[in-house]
């Protein structure tokens, strides 16, 4: 019985500390990037923006018992797109969170989540990191492959660092031919 209690503590202290210093931005479109372009009929999507804990506080940190370590505590926001005509587009809000907290929240990653038009999608892969590197004004291309894990075109081009917001990215979506 000691332990069931010990036990059910734990879960509830780690789930509690997961919500330490999450407090909503009130303008969240202060910083945004807007994606659109061309996506094939038979696919739809959506975007999470994976938010992480910039501090080093441990208020800040989860211990990961498997990796031995504390980690930083991270959340994801998602939003869906209008697609109309072969045509997409989304705003998405990067201040989801407010970064003058204790943990200092920062978008971290934009994942697109691909699916077959009239499913929920839910094989993501990594659209933009936002790392402050470096910024690329050409057309992104991107092909989904049957398993819905999706892919620079060409290959050879890895995820996009950006570092300039408020401002529309082209993104095409297609299918990749087998």
């Amino acid at each position: 019985m000691r332990r069931l209690v010990l036990i059910i503590s734990i879960l509830v202290l780690t789930a509690c500390s997961s919500m330490r210093a999450k407090v909503d931005y009130p303008a969240p479109s202060e910083n945004y990037i807007d994606i659109e372009g061309r996506i094939v009929d038979t696919l739809t999507y959506k975007i999470k923006v994976q938010y992480v804990a910039r501090s080093e506080s441990k208020a800040c940190k989860n211990y990961n018992w498997l990796a031995g370590l504390h980690v930083s505590q991270s959340t994801e926001f998602e939003y869906r797109p209008t697609i109309n005509d072969g045509r997409h587009k989304l705003h998405i809000p990067l201040k989801e969170l407010d970064p003058s907290t204790e943990c200092n929240w920062e978008p971290n990653v934009v994942f697109l989540c691909v699916a077959s038009a009239g499913s929920d999608p839910s094989s993501c892969s990594s659209l933009f990191l936002l790392r402050g590197q470096h910024d690329n004004n050409s057309e992104i291309n991107i092909e989904c492959a049957e398993s819905n894990f999706c892919f620079r075109d060409p290959f050879e081009l890895h995820t996009e660092d950006i570092n300039i917001l408020n401002k529309v990215y082209s993104v095409n979506i297609k299918e990749k031919k087998t």
